[in-house]
């Protein structure tokens, strides 16, 4: 099946089981859809932009060009390796989100997710992890690269919010990254910890002989460890409804609602350690 984009290859990786019955579970018929749209519920707040799956070659091509110009400010030897599609991209079990502005259409930042539900991620294959995560489910999230603007900050927060609600339906046990200074320490920031000892550095194949710091996120105390420490991150990533994170399109959940229903988005506060 082709796309008005280019050669349409989704989906990569979601597992056709479980979305299937998301789907039946979950989706509205066009009566509960009306009534929603007149009830006024679940309305949601709107962001300047949209965070999506990759699907096809062209939306794949955008979010190549925006990780090549954004590691080319900061790492501009591994970025002479990212002027393409990596291999990585369409591997089984692998998605890429995409964040794309609605009014210029320009993409605005981008992530790819590689969970080992099929075979084993990059930190299992090359490093011997300590005992607690062998064996459990893991997202490898990479090629993290946001535009800077104004928006920097709000786009690189949505893209973890889909990140978490994606690893949440996958029931992923952990979350891990490959943190290169000085971006480590915002994933420390966000809740990340060091999965061998503190500030460890190791080198991975994708990371190009740039020494990384491997951390992990746990998925199932996330919330509880957000609202007990009172986190800036709560309120954003589990009280608010944001219809714009739409990282399943055809799935009428809390992640893409009827338009109609939406209202006009009020003010968002950033942590201050999000402002770019």
């Amino acid at each position: 099946m082709k796309s008005a984009g280019g050669k349409h290859w989704w989906p990569l990786g979601v597992p056709a089981g479980p979305t299937e019955r998301a789907k039946s579970h979950n989706s509205l018929s066009r009566g509960s859809e009306e009534a929603i749209a007149q009830s006024g519920a679940n309305k949601g707040t709107l962001l300047p932009f949209r965070i999506q799956l990759v699907r096809n070659d062209k939306q794949l091509d955008s979010a190549v060009r925006i990780r090549h110009a954004v590691y080319q400010r900061h790492l501009p030897t591994l970025a002479e390796l990212l002027t393409a599609p990596e291999e990585a991209d369409k591997q089984e079990n692998t998605i890429v989100l995409l964040a794309t502005a609605k009014v210029e259409a320009a993409p605005l930042g981008t992530m790819r997710i590689h969970t080992n539900s099929g075979k084993l991620v990059e930190f299992e294959r090359e490093l011997k992890l300590p005992e607690r995560y062998q064996g459990r489910t893991i997202a490898h999230v990479a090629r993290l690269a946001v535009a800077n603007g104004p928006l920097s900050g709000l786009v690189k927060l949505s893209l973890f919010k889909a990140l978490h609600r994606y690893c949440l339906a996958l029931q992923i046990d952990y979350m891990m990254v490959a943190g290169k200074p000085p971006i480590d320490r915002q994933y420390e920031r966000l809740g990340f910890e060091d999965v061998f000892s503190e500030d460890a550095y190791v080198s991975i194949t994708s990371s190009g002989g740039i020494p990384v710091r491997v951390m992990a996120f746990e998925l199932a105390t996330a919330e509880q460890r957000w609202r007990d420490a009172k986190h800036p991150l709560y309120k954003f990533m589990i009280q608010e409804f944001h219809p714009d994170i739409e990282i399943f399109q055809s799935v009428s959940s809390m992640w893409s609602q009827p338009r109609r229903v939406r209202r006009p988005p009020g003010p968002i506060e950033l942590p201050n350690f999000l402002v770019v």
